[in-house]
């Protein structure tokens, strides 16, 4: 891992600080050295874009012209580059002028004449055609079956667009059959019926935006349309078989854009908002700009909501219309200014609609991915390896003390700043440190260097010590403490609980490797317990031992869900009969579902008939999720609840009916026929995760229908999440034959890259067995027609 040293003042020869000795102790500071710290050059600035296209969706074929407006920047270029793999260009002008031109490596080079030179803007016109290997993404029209839905949808422009890295406004016509719709950026100027049986469909950027963020979705839809209080137009789309999904979806949509204008300060800065789901997308969703699109596994009905709904999601995407797409990061260095704002806020939004011990639910979410990332290497949020887990929820709990750093009120003022001074631009993250100097007045350079531009987190060690008068707690750093990693500087809060009821609090600067805090005590107070840190705000690691009583005080007496939380953690190991009796009293003061889980988790292999009692009354529980809790934790001891549990089999949560069917089949397998009786007519939503579930645990049963609907579920008839959950269930009976082989190599090599591995990886496992051998070998064959390729896969198999 290389460094980058900067010093604090300059030095010259090793002969010089021989006769200045003390210019030999010049501070050193480090950090990780990141390649794209540097601002990327620009060739010329491009200002429009006038795009013509057809797609032909069962050859692929795109064709196409693509007129752009530039001007020359940079005044001793003599070339424009666009990024055009395999395109094959049958027109190029300049200014109406023909112009020489090379293709090399996916690059398109233009020689620029003298004129561009002199200022002014031009216009580049470039007739292509394309078969594009990446970014346009086809589904359903090789399905002959008519199952899949047909659809063609983008979310970057590249390999089907000739693409730049730049900002600016577009005119987005997309001619297509006119059985279906047509989604992109901007405004719908308009829809022209041709005499062809095709429609033009015309879409329209006025405000610039980054030409990345680009999106093109093409399929049989409906949308709703309405407009918010403040008369911002909206447009909701949808499957027209799927109506009843709409408002599921959708959801608090209204309250997430009046949340965002009131947060930042600054109104919706495009004309109107739209969004659309997408079959076998490859992420949750991308926020082009005015136009989100979300893959369609979101696109729940009412139960699927207990699964993993659209609302975090949507609130995240629409963030990014402010930070992303209204302000864009420079360097790939400032990623971070995007993601992780998008994160923060769609946390805070939740926490408006959901309360605080949701919020701290997502907090524990966030802390848990950034801890497995520090555990694999130590790069920054600010850095352009720092990674999704670092972008997103470090950044978000960065966020968190920021917010408490500055103050709510400076912290929002800051905010408003910086969207509103790099309106419809780029902006890096000194800009945004220098935004916050110049409306708060406050330096917070220490901070990012600390937490944005550096990596790791603070490790506490915690120690304390009450006295008659006092009570002295020690406070030590004990993460490895470098030049490249010095020692953490955060405000710390701490509140001390006495057995009178009074509470003390204060907070101090924690910035040494040690430091003592003394805490007086009045008239005799003792100790109930302190919390360090209370609330967790601070990104860190702590360890802190304490009594078991000191923690079933905290655990009965601390008001915030969290610290209760941390209480029951920090008693894992103590034996259950010691932990019990306050276990079971503080999960009647406290019913959140993470808070109960955690008390499951701890009595899972507690017999007494109390824990007994209170997995049933959990199982019981109206939370949906307090339910999957208590299954997830069930085993042989809870025989005594099998009716609860079957009645499970009747759930609001389709993932809750999984795991009952699943936990009855290993501890009642004598009554399987009657669960499955009661679960046949379920689907469940999304990747027919009930049904697929029940066909597993149905193979065996008589006149089974199992192996034939699985196989066809692993087909391309079906979007990839259907398609996993089949190849698992197969892979887990063990169940193979041509056909099935076949599925999986399609599969394997399909541009999903969800689907792709789970494919990859069952391959690997039949092919273990010999008997299987010579049928992947024949289904590799005959799906793979390039030679290279095949003998690739099948390295990859073997």
């Amino acid at each position: 891992m290389r460094k980058i040293l900067v010093h604090c003042h300059l030095i010259w020869l090793f002969s010089i600080l021989m006769y200045f000795p003390a210019l030999s102790q010049t501070k050193v500071i480090e950090f990780i050295d990141d390649p794209n710290r540097f601002i990327p050059e620009k060739q010329v600035d491009f200002e429009h874009l006038t795009a013509n296209i057809r797609i032909n969706p069962i050859s692929h074929l795109v064709k196409g012209n693509a007129t752009f407006v530039f001007r020359q920047i940079k005044s001793d270029n003599d070339t424009l580059q666009l990024f055009t793999p395999s395109f094959k260009i049958s027109g190029l002008t300049l200014d109406k002028v023909k112009i020489d031109y090379v293709i090399l490596n996916d690059q398109l080079t233009i020689l620029l004449p003298e004129k561009t030179k002199k200022g002014g803007s031009h216009t580049l016109s470039i007739d292509y055609e394309t078969f594009p290997t990446d970014q346009l993404y086809f589904n359903g029209w090789d399905d002959t079956t008519n199952t899949l839905r047909k659809q063609i949808w983008a979310h970057r422009p590249a390999y089907w667009l000739p693409f730049a890295n730049d900002r600016l406004t577009v005119d987005m016509l997309v001619t297509f059959d006119s059985k279906y719709k047509v989604y992109s950026n901007g405004v719908r100027e308009s829809v022209v019926t041709n005499n062809d049986g095709t429609k033009t469909w015309h879409y329209k950027m006025y405000h610039n935006h980054p030409f990345f963020s680009t999106a093109l979705v093409i399929g049989d839809y409906d949308f709703k349309s309405f407009n918010t209080p403040k008369n911002l137009p909206v447009e909701l789309w949808y499957y027209p078989v799927q109506a009843d999904h709409l408002e599921p979806t959708y959801q608090y949509l209204t309250e997430m854009i009046k949340f965002c204008e009131d947060s930042f300060g600054v109104p919706y800065p495009y004309e109107l908002y739209r969004e659309a789901p997408v079959v076998n997308y490859l992420y949750g969703a991308m926020e082009t700009t005015t136009s989100t699109i979300f893959g369609d596994y979101l696109f729940i009905d009412e139960r699927a909501y207990w699964e993993r709904n659209y609302i975090n999601i949507n609130v995240h995407e629409l963030v990014h219309q402010w930070f992303g797409n209204y302000v864009s990061h420079l360097r790939n260095k400032d990623v971070w200014l995007t993601e992780t704002f998008a994160t923060y806020y769609a946390k805070m939004f939740e926490k408006s609609i959901f309360g605080e011990d949701y919020y701290q639910w997502e907090r524990t979410k966030e802390y848990e991915r950034t801890m497995r990332a520090a555990a694999i290497d130590n790069f920054g949020v600010g850095h352009s390896r720092g990674g999704s887990d670092r972008w997103y929820p470090k950044g978000s709990l960065i966020l968190d003390m920021l917010h408490d750093v500055l103050g709510e009120r400076d912290f929002q003022r800051s905010i408003t700043a910086y969207l509103k001074k790099f309106a419809y631009d780029e902006a890096w993250t000194p800009d945004l440190i220098k935004t916050i100097h110049e409306t708060t007045g406050q330096s917070i350079d220490w901070f990012f260097d600390q937490w944005i531009e550096r990596g790791g987190e603070p490790h506490y060690q915690i120690e304390y010590e009450e006295l008659s008068d006092r009570i002295l707690v020690n406070v030590k750093q004990i993460q490895p403490i470098s030049d490249l990693q010095p020692v953490f500087r955060m405000p710390v809060n701490y509140e001390v609980y006495f057995t009178d009821g009074s509470i003390q609090k204060l907070k101090s600067w924690n910035s040494t490797e040690y430091q003592q805090i003394s805490i007086p005590k009045q008239n005799g107070q003792t100790l109930l317990f302190l919390l360090f840190d209370p609330g967790n705000r601070i990104l860190k690691k702590t360890t802190f031992t304490r009594s078991n009583d000191f923690l079933l005080n905290q655990l009965a007496k601390a008001p915030a869900m969290i610290d209760r939380l941390e209480a029951l953690k920090a008693l894992k190991n103590t034996p259950v009969q010691q932990k019990r009796e306050a276990y079971l009293q503080a999960a009647n003061s406290c019913t959140f579902h993470l808070f109960k889980a955690e008390i499951l988790n701890q009595l899972a292999r507690d017999s007494t008939q109390v824990s007994i009692d209170f997995f049933r009354n959990c199982l019981t529980d109206k939370e949906p999720l307090t339910r999957r809790a208590a299954l997830t934790q069930l085993s042989g001891i809870h025989k005594s609840l099998i009716p609860e549990i079957a009645d499970c089999l009747k759930d609001t949560s389709y993932s809750n009916i999984v795991i009952a069917l699943n936990t009855l089949a290993n501890i009642d397998p004598n009554h399987l026929s009657s669960y499955l009786e009661t679960t046949k007519n379920e689907t469940g939503y999304p990747g027919k995760l009930v049904r697929i579930a029940w066909l597993q645990l149905s193979i065996n049963q008589p006149d089974s229908i199992g192996l034939h609907e699985l196989t066809d579920y692993a087909s391309i008839r079906y979007e990839f999440m259907t398609r996993i959950n089949a190849i698992r269930a197969l892979t887990s009976l063990n169940c193979f034959n041509e056909v099935i082989a076949a599925n999986f190599v399609e599969a394997a090599t399909h541009w999903n890259t969800k689907l792709q591995p789970v494919a990859m990886d069952a391959l690997i496992f039949f092919n273990r067995q010999l008997r299987f051998k010579k049928i992947i070998e024949k289904a590799v064959e005959s799906q793979v027609t390039d030679l290279m390729e095949r003998e690739k896969l099948m390295k990859k198999i073997d």
